[in-house]
């Protein structure tokens, strides 16, 4: 009866290892682009993700970098990238159209909320 359960086990472990090597992802750095207009105060990325649907498509920002993750069947795009500049996350904008991802960071006036000294 024990061998019979171990076999079952060993079985279920090498379909374990089997279905793994079926769902293996590839993991890749997507081609991408850096844009920063200092007039606007606006910094600009267009990653290429051809092939992703929108909803797998994850992406975090922090004021200094971002984190990007978008999976298409076996292949996983993944990225921590630098701004290169301090932005402002709440006004970090998204569009997705045609496998292009575009976002938009807003980069903080240093004289916002500056106090006016009067002589």
């Amino acid at each position: 009866m024990a061998m019979i359960e171990r076999e079952k086990e060993e079985m279920t472990e090498a379909q374990k290892q089997e279905e793994e090597k079926k769902e293996s992802i590839y993991n890749v750095f997507p081609d991408m682009t850096r844009n920063i207009d200092y007039d606007k105060r606006i910094i600009t990325f267009e990653i290429a993700l051809p092939g992703v649907k929108k909803e797998n498509i994850k992406l975090k920002a922090l004021p200094k970098w971002f984190y990007l993750e978008a999976k298409r069947g076996q292949l996983m795009y993944n990225a921590n990238q630098n701004f290169g500049k301090t932005i402002i996350p709440e006004r970090t904008t998204a569009k997705y159209d045609c496998g292009l991802l575009t976002i938009t960071a807003h980069i903080p006036d240093p004289f916002d909320g500056a106090k006016e000294i009067k002589f």
